[in-house]
């Protein structure tokens, strides 16, 4: 008979031990790594006139005069 008052472990092998440990390194590497391309695209120096704001108003007078 199971002795409940003793948590059975949900993992049998050391193998399945170091598994389920190195899952959660590697998803702290990869927002890590996000976090730190988000900082950098916050940081980053943009140009005054960027291509797209550029290209825009002479795509809209091309469309109106069209």
């Amino acid at each position: 008979m199971h002795d409940f008052s003793k948590p059975k472990p949900h993992v049998e092998s050391k193998e399945d031990t170091a598994r389920k440990r190195k899952l959660p390194v590697y998803m702290l590497i990869i927002v890590g790594i996000f976090l730190i391309a988000l900082l950098v695209f916050m940081l980053a120096d943009h140009s005054a006139k960027p291509t797209a704001q550029v290209i825009m108003p002479y795509v809209q007078s091309l469309l109106l005069n069209a």
